[in-house]
C-alpha cells in the first residue's frame, strides 16, 4: 500500500512532511522531515522496530512522488530528538547507514542513547521497587518486568553530538520549549506559527506518565508546568504531535487535557474516600480490563498521579508504621487527608 504523506508549509515558506511510521505493531508514530534553505532535519527517527524502518523509507519514496521533493535519507543533514523514548529514538542507527548527520537532544535525556545499557538497568530497578511499591502481587511483578525488558536489548547505544535546552534556538529555525513529564527530556520545538510538540500534547489521547520515583523529571508535577509553558505561547496556528492528527486549534485542546487530568483526580480521590488502596488496586477500579503492556501503563499513570496528591498533602500512606526501618516499603496503602 502506497504510503501517504501530509505536507504543510509555514508562512516563510519551510516546507514540512509528516511521515506515518509504525513503531510497535498497530501503534503509529510521526516522523518530520523539515526542508529549508540548506537543512534537511528529521524530527525523531521511528522505532526500529518491526515495520518502523520500512515506513520511513517509504515515507521519503511518498515524498518523491506525491509532492516531487527529491530527497532520501542520505540527504538528512541534521536528526533532532524530542525525547528519549524507544519509539523515537529507536530508529537512529538506521538511519545512520544513510547518512552521518549530527543528532540532538535534550541534555537532560541525553544518557539514555549514549548509555543506553546503564541506564536500562538503572531504570528496571526503580521500576521494580515502585511496582513493589505499588502492591503487585509477586506473580505480577515478574509478569510485568518481563514484559518492560522485552526486546529492549535490541538497541545498541549511539554517539550523541549535540545537546540543547530550553530557550535555545536550533538550526536558527526552532526556538526549543522544554515540557518534561512524559519525559525528562521532553521538549516541543517552535517553528514559525507551527508547533511541533512530540507527545506532550496530542490530538485525542493524553500521553504515559509515570512518577518520579521510577525517573525524575517525569510525573504530572512537570508535565501540568509543561502545558503551562506551552500554553503561554501565541500565534501557534498549527500543531503536530508525535502520534495522531494535526491539532488545529491548540487553546482548546489544552483546555481539554486540563479537564482529563482533573478528572482522573477527582476519581481517585472518590476512590479513597471509600477506603485505603493501594496505587495497583486504584489503577485496577479505574482502568478495567487492561491487558499486555496496557497494565503496566496504567499502574504507572496512576502513581504519578497519587505521587501528585501525596506531595500536596492531599494523601497519605496509612500501612508504613513510625519504627520502619524498612527502606523499601511494599504494598503501600493510601488515603484521602
Amino acid at each position: 500500500m502506497e504510503q501517504r504523506v501530509l505536507r504543510f508549509e509555514t508562512h516563510t515558506g519551510v516546507r514540512i512532511y509528516s511521515l506515518p511510521v509504525e513503531v510497535f505493531p498497530q501503534f503509529y508514530a510521526n516522523v518530520y522531515l523539515v526542508v529549508a534553505d540548506g537543512l534537511v532535519c528529521l524530527i525523531d527517527t521511528g522505532s526500529g522496530h518491526g515495520n518502523s524502518n520500512n515506513d520511513l523509507v517509504a515515507g521519503f519514496a511518498a515524498i518523491q512522488a506525491q509532492w516531487g521533493e527529491k530527497l532520501s535519507l542520505a540527504d538528512v543533514n541534521q536528526i533532532i530528538l524530542t525525547h528519549a523514548h524507544i519509539d523515537h529514538f529507536g530508529g537512529l542507527a538506521f538511519i545512520r547507514q544513510f547518512t552521518q548527520a549530527p543528532t540532538a537532544i535534550h541534555i537532560a535525556d541525553r544518557r539514555v542513547i549514549t548509555n543506553y545499557d546503564g541506564r536500562l538497568l538503572f531504570a528496571s530497578k526503580a521500576l521494580s521497587r515502585f511496582l513493589r511499591h505499588a502492591g503487585v502481587s509477586a506473580e505480577q511483578h515478574q509478569h510485568l518486568m518481563g514484559m518492560y525488558l522485552h526486546n529492549k536489548d535490541a538497541f545498541r547505544p549511539q554517539p550523541i553530538e549535540q545537546t540543547f535546552e530550553d530557550g535555545d534556538r536550533l538550526c536558527n529555525l526552532f526556538e526549543v520549549i522544554y515540557t518534561p513529564g512524559h519525559c525528562p527530556g521532553q521538549v516541543c520545538l517552535r517553528l514559525d506559527e507551527v508547533l511541533f510538540s512530540a507527545d506532550h500534547i496530542l490530538a485525542r489521547t493524553a500521553p504515559h506518565l509515570a512518577p518520579e520515583m521510577i525517573t525524575p523529571g517525569t510525573g504530572l508535577e512537570h508535565y501540568i508546568s509543561g502545558l503551562h509553558q506551552v500554553a503561554k505561547l501565541t500565534g501557534i496556528e498549527l500543531t503536530l504531535g508525535g502520534h495522531e492528527q494535526p491539532i488545529e486549534n491548540l487553546a482548546q485542546r489544552l483546555e481539554q487535557i486540563f479537564a482529563s487530568n482533573q478528572r482522573k483526580i477527582d476519581r481517585i480521590s472518590d476512590l479513597l474516600k471509600a477506603q485505603p488502596q493501594t496505587v495497583a488496586q486504584l489503577s485496577a477500579a479505574m482502568y478495567r480490563g487492561l491487558q499486555g503492556y496496557d497494565q503496566l501503563l496504567g499502574i504507572e499513570k496512576v502513581g504519578a498521579f497519587v505521587e501528585y496528591l501525596y506531595l500536596r498533602g492531599y494523601v497519605r500512606p496509612v500501612n508504613i508504621a513510625p519504627d520502619d526501618d524498612d527502606r523499601d516499603p511494599i504494598n503501600v496503602m493510601y488515603e484521602l487527608f
